[in-house]
């Protein structure tokens, strides 16, 4: 079952209202859970090959404001495993095909994290559009499609359900080849006043930093849509993701011992408080 939920209206940025329909789906999502009871930090921001394929969606047009994420947190059955995961997304992957639908999926694995994370694995899915988005959950409802879940549903049985806008704020400067990578997540609060012409206005000294610091990180936004639980109280979460585990150490080294902190504080901590960090390992799968 599907549904199409209102558009939704963005009112924290003052005069700016950020807009855009979310589309609502029973069956595939993200979910993050802390302390218990509150969302983990994290599904992605999105992934490094995430941040590479934006372009590729656009197809030549240029790219809209917010892309749709989908996802679903999951634990593994007793016995099962990612290689057990990987063996249905390969049948997954062959139907998807078949469907035409504008679809990239994503395994992110916690990797630094305390007790409270409660999820195995995150499947995070990005479509350019909801329109494509949803024509692949049609393809999904079908029977054969069916089939394919009760599969998954026998390897990672998977809980809650959320959906999600992604505003690129820096495209990463990565290999659009590699299919695996590392994804920081934080949850970011605005402060009382600020709009959204302030923020994008940080974006651009954000980008002339990170240019000039030889950054070839992938930073992202994504602004929580249709099916978001109340104990998610931040207002995004915040993403940024490299192509490996060397990648990922490189940009603390940056930002621990090489200024890089203390120049985003400078750019952005007037504008907003952000905490809740996580790292995922990711893995493409579509």
């Amino acid at each position: 079952t599907r549904i199409l939920v209102e558009p939704i209206e963005w009112s924290h940025y003052g005069d700016t209202l950020l807009k855009f329909f979310l589309f609502f789906q029973d069956d595939l999502i993200l979910t993050m859970e802390r302390h218990m009871t509150q969302l983990i930090k994290a599904i992605f921001i999105a992934t490094f090959s995430f941040f590479f394929s934006l372009n590729t969606f656009a197809d030549g047009h240029e790219q809209p404001s917010f892309i749709p994420l989908e996802g679903f947190a999951c634990n593994y059955a007793p016995g099962k495993d990612m290689d057990d995961l990987l063996q249905v997304t390969k049948t997954w992957n062959d139907y998807m095909d078949d469907g035409g639908s504008k679809y990239s999926a994503w395994l992110f694995t916690p990797y630094f994290y305390s007790e409270d994370e409660v999820a195995d694995v995150f499947w995070i899915g990005v479509s350019p559009t909801w329109e494509e988005l949803a024509k692949g959950e049609q393809h999904m409802s079908a029977p054969k499609g069916q089939k394919i879940n009760a599969q998954f549903n026998k390897v990672v049985p998977c809980y809650d359900h959320t959906n999600w806008g992604y505003e690129s704020v820096r495209s990463s400067s990565g290999s659009s080849d590699d299919d695996e990578g590392v994804v920081t997540i934080m949850w970011c609060t605005l402060a009382e006043g600020v709009t959204y012409e302030d923020v994008l206005a940080a974006d651009e000294k954000f980008n002339a930093y990170e240019d000039s610091a030889g950054s070839a990180t992938g930073v992202g936004r994504w602004w929580p849509g249709s099916g978001i639980p109340s104990r998610f109280t931040a207002d995004f979460l915040w993403a940024q993701g490299v192509d490996s585990m060397q990648s990922w150490g490189q940009s603390v080294d940056r930002a621990v011992n090489g200024g890089g902190n203390q120049a985003t504080l400078a750019i952005y901590g007037e504008l907003m408080s952000c905490d809740n960090r996580a790292v995922y390992k990711v893995k493409s799968v579509r």
